[in-house]
């Protein structure tokens, strides 16, 4: 995770390092983002289920996310269009679906888990010259990491067959940083107005317990975590993006 971060920070500080040299060229960028997820995080939670669904069903049933971007590039001339070289750093929020929600709230939860998937990445956007009644098509990748954090859930309060009421933990989720990457393509519509259409790999992330939920599990459960199967969760996003930039 750290060499990770070393690496996407150098990249992003040569990139911002030679942006200064060319002032005039030198762009920011906010962003508004819509994500429909995918893979693992947008896989359906197994049936039957318990709440809370613990680590080997957390991460599941995510809706339609919400969030924003900061972006910070600079523009070049290569003769055939423009390329910009750029630093950017992106927020998806999911909730879980309503069912899930409903259930939580059913369970008296004091708190109901949602994803934050935070990738930060380094990348080149290339622009097509023509353009046709100030409309600049546009299409760019980047690279970077991206850090997964789930919410905490839980405690609730569980309900036997019998009518016995007991109060589940709170559990709680370590940070995750994995390898991810985007493709996006787009237009400009005049100079400072975008939108484009964006996919993001964010990586197959492991699903872990923070140090203190497993000091206050049950013995039987801290076992059950201990050897049973690492759980793991692929994380991708397919996304509407509304660009601002001055």
């Amino acid at each position: 995770m750290k060499s990770v971060f070393t690496k996407v920070l150098f990249l992003s500080a040569l990139i911002l390092g030679t942006g200064s040299v060319a002032q005039a060229q030198f762009r920011q960028s906010i962003y508004l983002n819509l994500g429909l997820p995918t893979g693992g995080i947008a896989s359906s939670v197994s049936t039957p289920h318990a709440i809370p669904l613990t680590y080997t069903e957390i991460c599941k049933d995510a809706r339609i996310g919400f969030g924003g971007g900061y972006r910070a590039s600079y523009r070049f001339d290569v003769g055939t269009g423009e390329v910009a070289p750029f630093a950017q750093v992106d927020l998806f929020w999911n909730t879980i679906n309503g069912d899930l929600s409903d259930e939580y709230t059913q369970a008296r939860a004091e708190h109901t888990p949602a994803y934050f998937n935070v990738p930060i990445q380094v990348g080149v956007t290339y622009l097509y010259d023509e353009q046709w009644n100030d409309v600049t098509p546009f299409g760019e990748f980047g690279l970077g990491t991206d850090i997964l954090m789930i919410s905490s859930e839980g405690p609730c309060t569980l309900t036997d067959a019998l009518g016995n009421q007991t109060t589940s933990p709170k559990y709680a989720y370590k940070l995750n940083s994995k390898f991810s990457f985007s493709l996006g393509a787009g237009a400009y519509f005049g100079r400072h107005f975008s939108a484009g259409i964006y996919y993001y790999w964010m990586g197959k992330h492991t699903i872990e317990y923070t140090d203190k939920t497993l000091d206050r599990l049950p013995v039987a459960e801290q076992t059950a975590y201990n050897t049973g199967n690492v759980e793991t969760r692929t994380v991708g996003t397919l996304a509407l993006r509304l660009g601002f930039h001055f």
